[in-house]
């Protein structure tokens, strides 16, 4: 990609630091603005519905990758119309003729977002709901998890090597991904409340970004 800014260039890989840069203000910006705001609107601020728009900012992520990953073969395959004695591949087509690096933004941005719907979120669920017997077993689950995905990863790579269909075809995933989570969170609410209800008592069923106004899966 076109790292080129002036006499600077930005090498792809340097652009990983954005993604911490981005986990930093974006955290505070959240507690501050975005669930105030959507409190404010009506919106539910639960984290079962956090939770599900995370994964559904995660799949737009993978479409925004996807139409990027599009744009960069039609550049190709427009050298190589334009220069069929030159055909060229992605890698080695001139940088000049590539896209901006700075067009990887608007994923790493909606990527953090579901980080922090997510994320975030998920531990503090696992912390809430848990009994205190299992509270570091419940949250230690969400690394379990995360090397469940990583074998999975492994396993639907093998379906396709072109970046393009991979990216859609993770998109369709987290979608399906998003609307089962959704199911499931609708199922469980009723037990998950009684559960908390006996195992930690009544006084302990709130949980909140502002302790004693909202209620887990409020409005879900």
């Amino acid at each position: 990609m076109n790292g080129k800014i002036g006499s600077f260039e930005i090498k792809p890989d340097q652009m990983q630091v954005i993604n911490p840069a981005f986990v930093m203000c974006l955290i505070p910006f959240f507690e501050i603005v975005v669930y105030p705001l959507m409190r404010k609107i009506g919106l539910p601020t639960s984290p079962a519905f956090r939770m599900v728009v995370g994964m559904f900012f995660a799949a737009l992520a993978f479409i925004v990758c996807g139409f990027v990953e599009l744009a960069m073969e039609q550049r190709v395959d427009a050298w190589n119309s334009i220069h069929p004695s030159d055909t060229r591949e992605l890698n080695s087509l001139g940088k000049e003729h590539q896209l901006h690096v700075l067009t990887m933004i608007p994923q790493i941005f909606l990527i953090t977002c579901a980080e922090i719907l997510c994320s975030i979120t998920v531990l503090e669920f696992a912390y809430a709901y848990a009994p205190p017997s299992m509270k570091s077993v419940c949250q230690s689950m969400m690394l379990l998890t995360s090397s469940f995905g990583n074998l999975v990863v492994v396993i639907f790579t093998k379906v396709t090597s072109r970046d393009l269909y991979q990216y859609f075809m993770w998109a369709g995933i987290q979608v399906f991904a998003s609307l089962l989570m959704l199911y499931i969170c609708r199922r469980v609410q009723a037990p998950l409340e009684e559960f908390k209800k006996r195992s930690l008592g009544a006084d302990s069923v709130e949980m909140t970004n502002e302790p004693g106004k909202e209620k887990p899966y409020e409005n879900l």
